[in-house]
């Protein structure tokens, strides 16, 4: 089997868990979520899997090598932050250990951006600036409006702006290169829907907001938006 047909066959079974999921899953007693929880850590780990492909397989002996592997890594941290959050290792304060993990991950993918550009020849200040001034401005006011809570504990509070910072450079930084290279706008798009999917968690988790199937709705903006940045390396090697 090739390593696009696996690949193929991946993102197929992926799908499959998703929709499935979605179509015969049971609404849970907050009505927030139809996806089983086995089906969403299934999903993130397909894309470990398929990050590790596009790094050994796909990436290797190319100049594009070490962005796929930040890319592995940075989903392979994702993974285990979806772990801490879905509570399935016993750790205190699960809330502070996933967003631990998920901000290793956005450590590694800045890191990756800012060597794909590199390779790429897509360093321009101004759409770097433009970029990161736009989505920390973002993330900030988002916040500010749906997370920050003064019911919830600081070091809570505070952890969870840092993140919004760390979240909000790692989308403008993938917003960036697709204002220099059209060809990324579904990296941006990939990256924004990471955004998305946080604040909308933070506004579940800090404020207490809820409202129909917001947990599924939570899980399909942040893999929907992994899947886009794991398979961003696909375009990073048609464009060297």
């Amino acid at each position: 089997m090739s390593d696009v047909t696996l690949l193929r066959l991946l993102l197929a079974v992926w799908a499959a868990l998703l929709i499935l999921g979605f179509a015969f899953g049971q609404l849970d007693e907050e009505r927030i979520n139809r996806i089983p929880r086995a089906n969403k850590i299934l999903s993130s780990a397909i894309l470990v899997v398929c990050a590790l492909i596009w790094w050994l397989a796909g990436a290797s002996g190319t100049p594009l090598a070490a962005y796929a592997a930040l890319l592995f890594f940075g989903m392979a941290f994702s993974f285990l932050g979806d772990a801490i959050m879905a509570r399935l290792l016993p750790l205190p304060q699960h809330v502070l250990f996933g967003i631990g993990a998920f901000g290793v991950a956005h450590v590694l993918y800045i890191s990756g951006y800012l060597r794909l550009g590199g390779v790429l020849g897509l360093q321009d200040g101004r759409a770097r600036a433009a970029g990161l001034a736009v989505l920390l401005v973002l993330a900030v006011v988002l916040w500010w409006v749906l997370i920050r809570s003064p019911q919830t504990d600081a070091v809570l509070n505070y952890g969870s702006l840092a993140y919004a910072l760390l979240l909000g450079g790692m989308a403008g930084l993938a917003v960036s290169l697709a204002l220099q290279e059209p060809r990324f706008v579904l990296l941006a798009l990939g990256a924004v829907l990471f955004l998305v999917s946080d604040v909308l968690l933070g506004y579940r988790l800090f404020q207490g907001g809820t409202f129909l199937l917001v947990g599924d709705l939570v899980w399909m903006t942040y893999i929907v938006g992994q899947v886009l940045i794991v398979f961003s390396t696909a375009t990073g090697l048609r464009l060297l």
